[in-house]
This record gives C-alpha cells, sequence and structure tokens, in this order.
C-alpha cells in the first residue's frame, strides 16, 4: 500500500486528510482507487497535477508510471509565477 501525500488546495475532497494509504500498482490505479474514496478528487489530479514517486518527479502524464507496494506518493500542484 503506498503512502500518498497532498497538496492543501486537495484536501477539500479528503476532509483535510493530507496523507492516505492507497493500494495501485500504478499512478492511474492510485488516482481510481482516491476518486472511488474521494469523489471529485481523481480529476484534479489526473488535470491539474505532477507527482513524484519515492522522490523522483515524473514526467506530466506519465499515468502508467509503477507504484512498488510501500512508496511515497507526493501529487504537486502546479506553481507560476516568475
Amino acid at each position: 500500500m503506498a503512502t500518498v501525500h497532498l497538496q492543501d488546495s486537495h484536501t477539500r475532497f479528503t476532509d483535510g486528510e493530507k496523507v492516505l494509504d492507497v493500494d495501485g500498482a500504478t499512478i492511474s490505479q492510485v488516482i481510481d482507487a482516491l476518486e472511488a474514496a474521494h469523489p471529485g478528487l481523481g480529476p484534479l489530479l489526473r488535470e491539474g497535477s505532477s507527482f513524484a514517486v519515492n522522490g523522483e518527479l515524473q514526467p506530466r502524464g506519465t499515468f502508467f508510471a509503477p507504484v512498488p507496494p510501500d512508496a511515497d506518493v507526493h501529487f504537486l500542484i502546479p506553481i507560476t509565477g516568475g
């Protein structure tokens, strides 16, 4: 089971929880599990987030990146500015 870390803007779907344990062998499966438990979160993660698995930033749109069972997964919101 992976440990998923969410940004503050994601927690409106999780009743404030920022760290969740989630099953899934790929990022896509992790997002599907999060969506099943917290409706509305999945589209936000698919469309507006980057993610890192065990500290390695994954290319945007790489939803089939493997997620080891004991992985730390961080979903990151886009940051703008100069």
